[in-house]
């Protein structure tokens, strides 16, 4: 069962901190060095400077970007900036944002703490890879300051909402502590709810649930790893320890708020890349549509191209291609699953078979570039990016030598995949919006 419970959070003292908007930051995994220089100038409380504190020069063990976190988050305890809160609470998180298409959903969930578990040993799943290097970052964090700065991101299903109609009931008469707009535009609205009655029939209702990770994986993964450290530190722990829990966010993707985006593949440097052998090669497996375009009729094709990736993607594996030097497109689309027949073992789930991003890599990154599964997970000759209109502006970029379309990931192939006990290729999954860090703060040395 998904045990979950509610906990009591340190939050920004309003006291002390006028603009909670300033303090606030995204997943540290998206923060580039420039953006982290703005968001240390914007507020000397800003939470990056927990999350993803600056090196220097002089750094050394027990001297670094740890270390100073941990001193940080000291002071900010003790001059009262980050202030306990009274009653163990759940802390309903509303995101309001838009589309491209110029609607406007709401995502709705809810952060509380969630006891911890193994991979495929309960009703936690996992539905992406992750490499060594982050968890390791996230180790040093974790060990240094003894605490869960950013939720990790999952889901669960409820078609009848009963939660999310729960927690809308309970905040009707709450002002929200929390009501601020991020840098990408959306509005983050969180509420303290204490009601016992409330607690205990949401924890009820999600002891049945089974959770997929959405967002987070070498976060969670981190704190297993923490877990594990602390019960050999202290073999008489009885299992309620809070290091034996993990501050989450959890996320009805039933509700019509749930909005996944792809993310588009860069190829770059591969050695002796042809582009007519590499043609030749997709024309064995793909369909391919050619969309010429020139600097007066840009914008419409590329709308044009788009509208048919996506049309194409509904019923067959299907992406769009660009080469390096070219003012064309491809679509192409591929022929039929049998020829893929000897690409996968047939103990391999027809779910993980059948998904775009691996039919990209297995297929085209890896038996027609070459381009090996640890060189991909290394990044050694690809690079990912978010939006479409970034993927577009790479394309002039002549020393990328390929630049991949893909469409969504759909939820329904998220809970798939990770029921079946497979995962994804990296970045398979791009959940829109992010969750903002700084909201709430878990202490794991701190009675909860």
């Amino acid at each position: 069962m998904a045990e979950i419970k509610p906990f009591r959070a340190f939050v920004y003292n309003a006291d002390k901190v006028e603009d909670l908007a300033a303090v606030m930051a995204p997943p540290y995994d998206v923060i580039s060095p420039a953006y982290q220089d703005k968001l240390y100038s914007r507020h000397e409380y800003n939470i990056v400077r927990l999350i993803l504190g600056k090196t220097e020069e002089v750094d050394n063990a027990g001297s670094d970007r740890y270390s100073r976190a941990a001193e940080e988050l000291g002071r900010w305890k003790d001059e009262g900036v980050l202030k306990k809160d009274e009653k163990p609470a759940i802390y309903y998180y509303v995101q309001k944002y838009t589309l491209p298409d110029g609607s406007r959903p709401t995502r709705k969930g809810f952060i509380a703490l969630s006891r911890l578990e193994e991979f495929g040993k309960g009703k936690i799943h996992a539905h992406e890879r992750t490499l060594s290097g982050p968890k390791a970052d996230r180790l040093k964090l974790m060990r240094a300051c003894n605490a869960n700065f950013s939720c990790i991101f999952s889901l669960y299903s409820e078609p009848g909402l009963t939660i999310n109609k729960t927690l809308d009931n309970a905040v009707k008469s709450l002002e929200p502590i929390i009501d601020v707009f991020g840098d990408d535009g959306v509005e983050n609205v969180v509420y303290r709810v204490v009601d016992a009655k409330v607690l205990e029939k949401v924890c009820e209702v999600m002891r049945a649930k089974t959770l997929f990770i959405a967002d987070g994986h070498h976060r969670y993964e981190t704190a297993l790893n923490y877990r594990n450290l602390m019960r050999e530190k202290n073999p008489d722990n009885n299992g309620d320890a809070p290091y034996n829990y993990v501050m989450m966010y959890f996320s009805n993707m039933d509700d019509e708020g749930m909005t996944i985006w792809p993310t588009h593949r860069v190829v770059h440097s591969v050695k002796g890349f042809n582009r007519d052998a590499f043609m030749s090669q997709i024309e064995k497996y793909f369909d391919i549509k050619e969309f010429e375009y020139n600097l007066d009729n840009m914008d419409e094709v590329n709308k044009t191209f788009v509208s048919a990736l996506e049309e194409s993607g509904k019923s067959k594996n299907a992406f769009g291609v660009h080469l390096a030097g070219e003012q064309k497109y491809y679509l192409i689309t591929l022929k039929s699953p049998e020829l893929l027949k000897d690409l996968f073992s047939e103990e391999m789930p027809a779910i993980y078979k059948n998904l775009d991003v691996t039919v990209l890599h297995e297929l085209i990154l890896s038996r027609i570039l070459g381009i090996s599964r640890e060189d991909q997970e290394k990044q050694k000759n690809l690079t990912y990016v978010k939006s479409i209109g970034d993927a577009f502006e790479v394309m002039g970029d002549e020393s990328n030598q390929i630049v991949f379309l893909l469409n969504p990931t759909r939820i329904s192939q998220v809970r798939d995949i990770a029921e079946a006990g497979s995962v994804m290729p990296q970045k398979s999954t791009y959940f829109f919006p992010k969750l903002l860090s700084g909201l709430v703060v878990n202490l794991l040395d701190d009675d909860c």
